[in-house]
């Protein structure tokens, strides 16, 4: 009987075994899974993080630019405004204007042209 209560004691063992390996290789099997899973949340937040000066540098740079379009076309348009309707002053600024556009165009063309020749 001896033999048998050892094989059975034996028996009993190698099934805790097993099922205490199987158990053993699921944690660890979720220990990577939850250590893959932690690592791609720390390159995503390194990511935001690292972003995020940007996006204020971004956001500072774009309210500058737009304080002065804005700036620059409303007190333009206000002055404008307070011109005489057929005055040699608002004459002035529209001829004027009219001018800047053509030459700027005619300098736009040359440098455009430099640019395919240098290419």
């Amino acid at each position: 009987m001896n033999v048998n209560i050892d094989s059975a004691t034996a028996e009993k063992t190698a099934v805790e075994s097993t099922t205490e390996t199987k158990t053993v290789k699921k944690a660890r099997s979720s220990a990577l899974v939850g250590a893959k899973k932690g690592a791609i949340a720390a390159k995503k937040a390194v990511g935001k993080i690292a972003s995020a000066p940007a996006k204020i540098f971004d956001s500072a740079v774009y309210g500058a630019c737009y304080g002065i379009s804005y700036g620059a076309v409303f007190s333009s348009l206000m002055v404008v405004k307070m011109l005489p309707t057929n005055g040699m002053v608002k004459k002035g600024l529209h001829d004027g204007a009219k001018v800047a556009r053509k030459d700027f165009k005619i300098h736009e063309e040359k440098h455009t042209a430099i640019e395919k020749t240098v290419k």
